[in-house]
């Protein structure tokens, strides 16, 4: 009983209320990603080996039994089916969407040119105004020919919100949804926007299987407490995660590390490694700068030292180092606007370059690192 109490008094004084948290927001001196603050779950590790998901958390509302308002389960979708089978294969290759507009023009441009990947995970930046809703924003996507992943998160939608996002995504027949909590709108260019929180990542994601739809999680395997991230994301996967997207966490070393220890957990769910596509000196500050990432060694040299080229070459040859770890069934390419190109198309080709780059070396690797199962 007490130990349930301190868990409630972590979560009342977390900013975003989570329930399954910690975050990836948090430092590594353990504070917050809102400043003077400390993160009220990575202050007290030893609540968290023995927190585990409950289907009470997002069980179907007494008042909505019956009625038709509440989310329904539903079978797995089509196009969540086939995605499955695709990451079973391994060797995935997706990507973030690098554009910093809501002109569907350019979203639908982007969209064709990224449509070799594997996917594209249409994830809601943190700072954009007037951002297009997930839905809206997939449907443009697919029309011109991409595999969407659609982001959802809990930082703009109480849960009625994000039921209905869930089952608007499903019926429009996305590839799937990613699961965050996003961050907090003081930590960002929205620090006049008023957060939600209703919901964190480990909850949504247990409605997105609900709603038929297959299930990514973001984790962050460099933020305290590290120990336990890979509990974590099992954590996830029992609530309904299928697939895990380790965000920029340094080397090699940790992501193996990382793996490992989630091997060890009754609920190994695969995972796929991101990867940064630095086309200038100014996008690995960017990017470098971001809360919570670190990049591999060497590939903000290479991109200092040669240019977009060298950055392009230097994502190919870190990627297939990531490939190599067991448990890693493909890469999450990750660019940023340029001073030079604040919409992000020419992120975006980095990315095209990149993936095809990744595509040739694998297909002329051996068999194991072309499913991503090489030891």
């Amino acid at each position: 009983m007490a130990h349930d109490l301190r868990l409630r008094e972590a979560s009342r004084r977390c900013p975003k209320h989570m329930v399954y948290g910690p975050c990836g927001g948090v430092g590594a001196d353990g504070g917050c990603e809102l400043p003077g603050i400390r993160c009220s779950f990575a202050a007290e590790p030893d609540l968290l080996a023995a927190l585990a998901f409950s289907p009470a958390d997002v069980a179907v509302p007494e008042s909505a039994v019956g009625s038709g308002d509440a989310l329904p389960s539903a079978p797995r979708t089509a196009a969540s089916s086939a995605f499955a089978s695709r990451v079973a294969r391994g060797a995935v290759i997706t990507a973030d969407l690098p554009v910093r507009t809501v002109d569907p023009g350019v979203l639908a441009e982007a969209g064709g040119r990224l449509a070799d990947l594997t996917a594209v995970v249409a994830g809601e930046p943190p700072g954009l105004r007037d951002a297009l809703s997930p839905t809206h924003k997939a449907l443009v996507l697919a029309a011109a020919g991409a595999t969407v992943v659609a982001g959802v998160t809990c930082r703009d939608r109480n849960r009625v919100a994000i039921e209905g996002e869930l089952a608007a995504l499903a019926d429009i027949g996305v590839a799937g949804a990613l699961a965050v909590t996003g961050d907090h709108p003081a930590s960002t260019a929205l620090a006049q926007a008023q957060p939600v929180f209703d919901l964190d990542s480990t909850r949504v994601a247990a409605l997105a299987r609900r709603a038929g739809l297959f299930v990514a999680v973001a984790e962050q395997p460099a933020a305290p407490p590290v120990a336990y991230r890979p509990a974590r994301l099992a954590l996830k996967a029992r609530a309904g995660a299928e697939l895990g997207i380790l965000n920029l966490c340094g080397d090699v070393a940790e992501i193996a590390r990382f793996t490992a220890a989630l091997a060890a957990t009754d609920a190994p769910v695969p995972v796929i490694v991101s990867v940064p596509v630095l086309t200038s000196r100014s996008s690995a500050r960017r990017l470098g700068a971001l809360p919570g990432v670190a990049l591999p060694p060497g590939i903000g040299e290479a991109v200092e030292a040669g240019g977009g080229d060298a950055g392009v070459e230097a994502a190919v040859a870190w990627a297939l180092r990531a490939l190599a770890v067991p448990g890693v069934v493909g890469v999450h390419l990750s660019a940023v606007v340029d001073e030079g190109d604040p919409v992000g198309l020419s992120a975006v080709d980095a990315v095209v370059r990149t993936s095809g780059m990744l595509r040739a070396r694998l297909a002329a690797a051996p068999p194991a690192m072309r499913t991503g199962t090489a030891a």
